[in-house]
């Protein structure tokens, strides 16, 4: 028998070269029996495709407008009445603009002594609550009665 550790590095790589040569032989005398049996056994061919006729394309656009409609409508019926509910308190807000912009306007500092004189009070008690001369709250009595908010005496 061969003693390997009489090997020197050039007698190893030569011995490495023939197992790697054999091996490679071997794989492509395998190959070549594949390639050998698959030209003998003919591929089945698949059957051909049935002829299939398309179907008829649907009326898109039609189908779109369908689905905006059943999506849209009930939307657009919520948006008008909001659009009315907000239209009717627009139309309650310009009415009191309006009275508010007819009605002169009333000093600050008077306009307690206005609200007691559409009450009713007397020029003595409107004075005594709101700091003032008799004869200032009895021209607001007088000012609250020309606009109609006092009783007449």
């Amino acid at each position: 028998m061969i003693e390997l550790s009489a090997m020197g590095w050039k007698e190893a790589a030569l011995l490495a070269l023939i197992i790697l040569s054999g091996y490679l032989g071997y794989a492509l005398m395998r190959l070549s029996m594949l390639n050998a049996r698959r030209e003998a056994e003919p591929a089945p061919l698949p059957p051909p495709p049935a002829p299939v006729s398309p179907p008829p394309l649907p009326d898109l656009q039609a189908e779109l407008d369908n689905l905006l409609d059943a999506r849209l409508a009930p939307l657009m019926q919520a948006l008008e009445t909001r659009v009315e509910v907000i239209e009717d308190r627009l139309d309650g807000v310009s009415r009191r603009i309006e009275t508010v912009n007819q009605l002169p306007p009333v000093a600050p500092q008077y306009s307690e002594a206005l609200s007691l004189a559409a009450r009713g009070l007397s020029a003595e008690a409107i004075a005594e609550q709101c700091d003032m001369s008799i004869g200032e709250a009895d021209l607001v009595r007088t000012l609250a009665q020309s606009r109609g908010l006092g009783e007449q005496p």
